[in-house]
């Protein structure tokens, strides 16, 4: 065998094949057509059955249209032995080349497949058949009337007898010769099937042979076809409805039976009735039970593939089920646990803030001279304890500290820092005023403990006189100054938190705030957002509280706070400290403070103030505050045995005339008879009257003293 390669063998190889099939086709035409002209009623060349043109259809079907130059030959050299001349054979083998391809193409439109399975195929095969041979059976009589080979009389018979022959060329010939690949394509039967088959042909055989020629009912042939189509499709009803066909025309062609005695042209119009009806059934009904049995095999095997999938998904279905039910058992003891531990963390969350309330100052000193204000929000991300914390100290010479901080970390360890150096703040701030020295003994302290957590730091201390600040700041963010005029944080030396270096390098500035100014303390929580940078942070807090220069400080707090923090989304603890020194107000003077021993000297502070606003001179300040002092230390002492109360204290000045009132709401113990009583000399000896009123309601003693007024100081 000689193998070919490259563009010119290819060409050679496709050029030996098609001309294998053309020689087959021409062949096989030539033979089929002179199987036709043996029955030929009209000359020698009118058939009523011309198997060629079914021959060129199957052709161009399975091989393809490009075989119409051979069946063009083959219908050349079959018509010029028969025609009158060139021309006439011409004509008439282009009507028989025409046709079959016209029959393709209407094919082709429709979809056809050569199985014949569908409903479509067998009806478009008897439209193909019967449509196209129109132009084949025009062409060939007007072809023999124009050569003069028949007379223009006949020229309808003539018509008629082609029709009936090219079409039954489509309608037999065509679906027997595509039935044959079934046979190699499809399983063969059984020889019990084979037998029924063969059964069939030989019914169909008696049957239309009886039926065309002695009873002359030629529709008895149907049912035997149907019978062929029913059982066994295309591949019984084809070489049934040819073998029917074909006794049938030849019946015709020799006037037989109910053919005999009739007029040429009824014969064809019964012929062509009869076959179209043959085809119809038979092919119809073979693609009906085709299409019934695709359809059964195909829902046969859907319904095998959905009960394997069925098996399948209901195996797959169980295991999800299983597993599913072990989630849900996992999810809910989760969920469950979950439960427990959102309790218990809630639970420590809220002992966590009692704990850091606990430990920050339980109310603010009332300092004479300065409004204060302040607040601490625990974070919501976290449920140990934060070391933010603060605290306002009032200081002997009448000065106020303002201390802010924030231990590092979280936890007990953080909270326990924190007490410590708010402690030991508390203990240098009152043994010295410098901020700075202050942080310095905070610094030592903390750099002999055994602190892991970093701590940051700011102290300061205000005169509310002279609204003189002095700050002093470790590592702690800045104190914010503002009033009606502007904000600004104050420049404070830069050093590091407490107890991060070996040597303590701390400075203090010293500022003057302006009148009406409020300062603002502060621990990073404040200003620090996800995502955003603490500049950003410092900004919105300087204008925020820009806004609320003039308001009170309370509000003032609040306002920072719902502008600054999302309550709900706070990750850190939040602690501040609003100070606002208040201006000197001409008048009586006022305090309430519990009737505590710790409270006497803020007490002692407050008058101490009042009298140098006023003027007293100091040597009236010391008497009066020495006979003041020792008024209320009797309450403290003698009025509150039962429960606890207040003491209220009121100060007068009438030119040169001093009143005080020293009041209680409590019971006094009755006089014990050990002697007793210099505390009433020695108000007495200080004071030029004193007064004291007992009453169920409680105690009031009324000091009078005359004092000196310095230059420029009036009451």
């Amino acid at each position: 065998m000689t193998v070919t390669s490259g563009p010119a063998g290819w060409w050679r190889a496709l050029t030996g094949e098609r001309a294998r099939w053309s020689v087959a086709a021409a062949v096989t035409y030539y033979l089929g057509a002179h199987l036709g002209l043996s029955l030929s009623l009209v000359g020698e060349n009118v058939t009523p059955l011309w198997p060629p043109t079914g021959i060129a259809v199957a052709a161009f079907v399975v091989v393809g249209r490009w075989l119409w130059p051979a069946v063009a030959v083959a219908a050349l050299a079959v018509n010029l032995p028969l025609s009158a001349g060139p021309l006439a054979a011409v004509a008439t083998a282009a009507g028989n080349t025409l046709a079959p391809l016209v029959a393709v193409l209407v094919l082709e439109a429709i979809g056809f497949r050569r199985q014949l399975d569908r409903q479509r195929d067998a009806l478009g095969i008897v439209l193909a058949a019967l449509a196209s041979t129109l132009i084949s059976a025009l062409i060939g009589s007007l072809a023999l009337a124009w050569s003069d080979a028949i007379s223009y009389a006949e020229l309808p018979a003539t018509w008629a007898v082609w029709w009936t022959g090219d079409a039954m060329g489509v309608l037999i010939v065509t679906p027997f010769l595509l039935s044959l690949p079934l046979l190699r394509d499809l399983p063969s039967w059984p020889l019990r099937q084979s037998a029924e088959m063969v059964a069939i042909l030989v019914t169909v055989v008696v049957a239309t042979a009886w039926a065309a020629r002695t009873l002359q009912v030629l529709f008895l042939a149907l049912p035997v076809v149907g019978w062929a189509a029913w059982r066994y499709q295309l591949r019984a009803a084809a070489p049934a409805a040819l073998i029917a066909s074909a006794i049938t025309t030849w019946s015709a062609a020799r006037g037989l039976g109910t053919f005999r005695g009739r007029p040429l042209i009824d014969q064809m119009l019964a012929l062509q009735a009869f076959n179209a009806s043959i085809a119809l059934a038979s092919f119809v009904l073979a693609a009906v039970v085709s299409e019934r049995n695709s359809a059964t095999r195909a829902l046969e095997a859907a319904a095998a593939d959905l009960e394997a999938r069925v098996a399948v998904r209901t195996a797959e279905l169980s295991a999800l089920n299983d597993q599913l039910e072990t989630e849900i058992r996992e999810r809910f003891e989760a969920q469950e646990q979950l439960s427990h531990e959102e309790a218990r963390a809630q639970r420590e969350h809220d002992i966590a803030e009692t704990l850091q309330r606990s430990l920050l100052p339980a109310r603010l000193p009332d300092v004479p001279g300065v409004a204060v204000a302040a607040r601490y929000v625990p974070a919501t991300s976290d449920v140990q304890i934060g070391g933010d914390w603060y605290d306002v100290l009032q200081l002997p010479d009448g000065q106020v500290g303002l201390a802010i901080g924030d231990v590092a970390g979280h936890g007990v360890s953080a909270a326990a820092t924190m007490a410590q150096v708010r402690m030991a703040l508390r203990v240098y701030a009152l043994q010295d005023t410098s901020p700075a020295s202050v942080l310095r003994s905070v610094h030592r302290l903390v750099s002999q403990l055994p602190m892991p957590e970093m701590v940051t730091l700011l102290y300061a201390v205000l005169d509310p006189r002279t609204r003189r600040l002095r700050v002093a700041s470790a590592g702690h963010p800045p104190v914010l100054a503002f009033s009606a005029t502007g904000a600004s944080y104050l420049k404070v030396g830069l050093a590091p938190p407490v107890g991060v270096t070996a040597e303590a390098i701390y400075e203090e500035s010293v500022h003057r705030l302006e009148p009406g100014a409020t300062l603002l303390l502060y621990t990073d929580g404040l200003v620090e957002r996800r995502g955003a940078s603490i500049t950003e942070g410092l900004d919105r807090l300087c204008t925020a509280a820009a806004a609320m220069a003039g308001e009170d400080l309370e509000r003032l707090c609040d306002h920072l706070l719902t502008t600054m923090i999302e309550p709900h989304h706070l990750a850190d603890d939040v602690a501040l400290i609003a100070v606002r020194p208040l201006p000197v107000v001409a008048g009586p003077w006022r305090l309430t403070v519990p009737a505590e021993a710790r409270m006497l000297s803020l007490a002692r502070g407050s008058l101490r103030q009042w009298l140098r606003d006023a003027g007293v001179t100091k040597d009236d300040e010391n008497d009066i505050l020495v006979a003041c002092g020792e008024a209320c230390a009797n309450v403290v002492q003698h009025a509150y045995a039962a429960a606890p109360g207040d003491l209220e204290l009121e100060a007068r000045l009438d030119e040169d005339l001093l009143e005080m009132w020293v009041r209680d709401r409590g019971q006094w113990r009755a006089p014990s008879d050990r002697g007793g009583g210099w505390g009433l000399q020695l108000m007495q000896a200080l004071t030029d009257a004193v007064d004291v009123d007992r009453t169920g309601d409680g105690t009031v003693v009324h000091l009078r003293r005359r004092v000196t007024i310095g230059p420029g100081k009036s009451g």
